[in-house]
């Protein structure tokens, strides 16, 4: 047998048989061969070899038994073993969500795994990646890592599905009964943690080091990293953080108390009325189930995760203001221009689709009409090409687009809550040249922008980029992976990226002409003004911290 492909097949097909545990190092499988294999505690598995032969990629591996019947609603159990070589070279299902990934499938806790194909017999730094979409839509598999994995350092890449919506934060007397330890209404956390204690016992058979894993996430998976920080259940399971639009600071998560409440609310709404509604809810259909998903900034208690629990027994903002947290290297950053993300959805995404008559009546529906003549003063309609980027800055800055959730006087704040407890990297996302990541992220029309998502055009291969666009990828891609394997971005030929202080703001910006660090997001984004108008206040001093944690008006 001369062709070097059929020989890796056959030894594939022979493992298959024989139901053989034997791993193939993918460093020393040949060069040239289509499929790789590697072994998990739960089975053997095979992957292929990306077209160009750089990268070897595993799809859908389940880190978790999936959440059916009567597993809906509790904490993810470990998988089930097989025999013989599992194929791993198609993604597992999104979670249940509505939408364009629309599906009803449970069985859904799969991550993959991208590693260089090329590497030596050290173990490289793990980058475990949440995904965005306000944690009820979206899916691991549409990211493609490989610029990721071997542009700069090398790492192993890590991304999981995890439960989104009211399977990941239904909450009930009856599920905290159940598991008093966590409580409920953490479903989303639970299989993170999950995933994570995956890749803490099986990432070195891929080359991964499980005593160095940086946990990443954008937009709502910003918000998940921050949830790990502050769970004292993730402690250990990871060594450096990054959050990219999704700041550590926001307050308005519910307490379990109000999601419970809101549990029984919906036990009822869906006929489920006994006196121990859950044989009866584990029993739906996923597609009634999926009929109560909520908004992600509106009625959060039964929609959002929930703090008062042992996953989460702080709020976040407490958690991250008096230190309660994972004290490891941290890196957060937001996006100039992230409104226009929203706004482009909301107002079709044509310049002129905001005019300069409509731009005092959109502000007054945001902010009431007795701070619209301050805001206009201080965004007056002659600094801007068009009333829709007027109204961008005002919404981007002071984070009202999604109720505090993001912008940057949120990233300032957050900084400043951080920067006293950890090494603290900055950053601000500045290139309003950037494309979408499409498929997974586009926004309809043609607002040029630093919008939302925006970044992760650059650090993972979602299209082609011009030269000066690719120049800041790279840049960004050598920070991320520097930050992963050692905990700080800097290295010899990148502009120097100092520790965030509060008394020394440094802040880098990755703009279309230029990457350097400067201090004056907090000036840029007017955050004193926004803090006289009552938003993206610090909201101390703050109490001695309870089991329950605070209430905030």
């Amino acid at each position: 047998m001369s062709n070097p492909k059929l020989r890796a097949l056959a030894v594939v097909a022979a493992l298959s048989v024989i139901g053989c545990s034997v791993s193939l190092n993918p460093s020393t499988a040949n060069e040239h061969a289509d499929f790789v294999a590697a072994n998990t505690t739960a089975g053997s598995l095979r992957g292929k070899v990306s077209f160009d032969g750089t990268v070897d990629v595993f799809k859908g591996i389940p880190y978790a038994a999936p959440p059916l019947g009567g597993l809906r609603w509790r904490p993810p159990q470990p998988p089930e073993p097989w025999t013989g070589t599992r194929d791993a070279t198609a993604p597992g299902s999104p979670c249940p969500q509505s939408g364009r990934l629309a599906s009803t499938n449970e069985d859904c806790l799969h991550l993959n795994v991208w590693a260089p194909h090329h590497r030596t017999e050290r173990k490289l730094p793990v980058m475990v990646f949440i995904h965005g979409g306000g944690q009820r839509q979206s899916a691991a598999h549409e990211y493609n890592a490989d610029w990721l994995v071997t542009r700069a350092r090398p790492v192993i890449y890590v991304s999981m599905n995890y439960r989104l919506n009211t399977f990941a934060f239904f909450a009930h007397k009856a599920l905290t009964a159940e598991h008093p330890d966590v409580g409920s209404g953490n479903y989303a956390m639970l299989d993170q943690l999950q995933a994570l204690r995956w890749v803490r016992e099986n990432i070195a058979n891929f080359g991964g080091d499980p005593d160095n894993v940086t946990i990443f996430g954008e937009s709502g998976g910003a918000q998940a990293v921050c949830l790990l920080l502050a769970s004292p259940l993730a402690r250990g399971l990871f060594h450096r953080a990054i959050s990219q639009s999704g700041p550590c600071q926001w307050q308005l998560y519910p307490s379990l108390t109000a999601s419970e409440q809101r549990g029984a609310e919906i036990a009822h709404e869906l006929g489920c009325t006994e006196p121990n509604p859950l044989p009866c809810l584990r029993a739906l259909p996923a597609s009634i189930i999926l009929t109560k998903e909520q908004g992600a900034t509106t009625n959060t208690a039964g929609a959002q995760p929930a703090w008062g629990g042992g996953a989460l027994p702080l709020p976040m903002r407490e958690a991250m203001a008096t230190g309660q947290f994972s004290r490891v290297p941290l890196m957060q950053g937001a996006n100039r221009d992230e409104a226009l993300y929203q706004l482009a959805e909301k107002y079709g995404g044509e310049t002129d689709s905001v005019t300069a008559e409509d731009y005092p009546a959109i502000l007054g529906s945001y902010f009431g009409g007795s701070r619209v003549a301050a805001i206009q003063q201080q965004y007056p309609l002659a600094n801007y090409s068009a009333p829709i980027y007027a109204l961008s800055a005002a919404l981007t800055d002071s984070g009202m687009i999604t109720n505090n959730r993001i912008g940057l006087c949120n990233l300032n704040l957050a900084n400043q809550l951080a920067a006293p407890h950890v090494p603290l990297y900055a950053y601000e996302f500045a290139d309003r040249t950037a494309p979408y990541p499409t498929p997974i992220f586009e926004a309809t029309g043609a607002l040029d922008g630093a919008a939302h998502t925006k970044e992760l055009s650059y650090l993972f291969h979602q299209g082609e980029l011009s030269p000066a666009q690719r120049h800041i990828s790279n840049t960004m891609i050598k920070y991320w992976t520097n930050f992963a394997a050692t905990g700080d971005p800097n290295a010899e030929g990148l502009p120097a990226w100092p520790v965030y202080k509060p008394d020394d703001q440094n802040v880098m910006v990755f703009d279309t002409a230029d990457v350097g660090s400067d201090i004056g997001l907090s000036d840029r984004a007017k955050c004193k003004f926004w803090a006289e108008q009552g938003f993206s206040t610090l909201a101390g001093p703050y109490p001695t911290p309870t089991a329950s944690g605070p209430q905030y008006e």
